[in-house]
């Protein structure tokens, strides 16, 4: 029975068990989609990475999480990375292929970057009292300028007002999916506040008819910053977001926009383990 080597990393972690987990297989070439789609269901991580070779970089990855493919998405690009330099024995500069594109990443020790695409934009259907209604809060509480942002994967970005509505939101799956769906069908929200240099964010998606809450979302960090360039924000601008509080499961991550506005995400990765799958 032949057998097939992962890893196991955490991304935008602080610590071994914070951060999101992401399963990485070391080669994704013995795999069809069909098999690829299979083996993410069965290892159950929010998602599962499939390294392969490339012609265009210096790696190709595949992102599926126990439902779909997704085109792009932060965690396993970054957490992706730290393990195709380890295979590799590369330097801290690496390029890595996904369906949204090559993305550039580097490195600073454990700590993973990478500069995200030029953000595209359009408007929600849905009005205050229908996003309001998706998210079980107050109109009150939905900030200005509610917007679909992509960086990579097309994700709602809405704002709120204040800490309550983000703490005691109650999505509810049948208005996500009927307000939130992307071009491609899949419901995502990114909600979130300021404070100051800090950004407290939730996301949410629809997995099989069922709402989940993500640890820690790089590409919605990304779509943040395509947000805060949408809506005129002074630049350059940092700020570190803070995410899986509701949820005892802590991640950090930073944004970075310079004054070409130019998006950047970051965050550190944490290897906590190996192993074999056999079929």
């Amino acid at each position: 029975m032949p057998s097939f080597r992962y890893q196991i990393v955490n991304v935008f972690a602080e610590s071994s068990l914070s951060g999101n987990p992401l399963c990485v297989f070391e080669s994704g070439l013995p795999f069809d989609d069909a098999a690829m789609q299979s083996i993410a269901r069965q290892m159950n991580h929010p998602e599962t990475a499939f390294v392969l070779p490339s012609r265009v970089a210096d790696a190709q990855i595949r992102i599926f999480t126990p439902a779909y493919e997704m085109p792009f998405a932060g965690h396993p690009l970054l957490g992706a990375a730290h393990v195709i330099r380890q295979l590799q024995q590369t330097e801290n500069a690496l390029k890595i292929e996904t369906k949204a594109g090559v993305v550039q990443v580097w490195a600073e020790e454990d700590v993973w970057s990478f500069q995200c695409k030029t953000p595209t934009y359009r408007a929600p259907e849905a009005n205050i009292q229908q996003l309001a209604t998706l998210l079980g809060i107050r109109e009150s509480d939905i900030g200005p300028s509610p917007l679909f942002v992509n960086t990579g994967t097309e994700q709602l970005v809405i704002q709120l007002t204040n800490r309550d509505g983000l703490m005691y939101c109650r999505p509810r799956a049948a208005a996500l999916q009927q307000y939130a769906a992307n071009r491609n069908g899949v419901a995502q929200v990114f909600i979130w506040v300021r404070d100051g240099a800090l950004v407290h964010g939730r996301f949410f998606y629809v997995d099989r008819g069922t709402v989940v809450e993500d640890y820690g979302t790089g590409s919605a960090c990304a779509n943040l910053g395509g947000w805060f360039l949408a809506n005129g924000a002074p630049r350059p601008l940092s700020v570190e977001m803070r995410q899986g509080h509701m949820i005892k499961r802590f991640s950090n991550l930073k944004l970075d926009i310079n004054a070409a506005r130019q998006i950047f995400v970051a965050g550190k990765v944490v290897a906590v383990g190996t192993g074999l799958l056999s079929l």
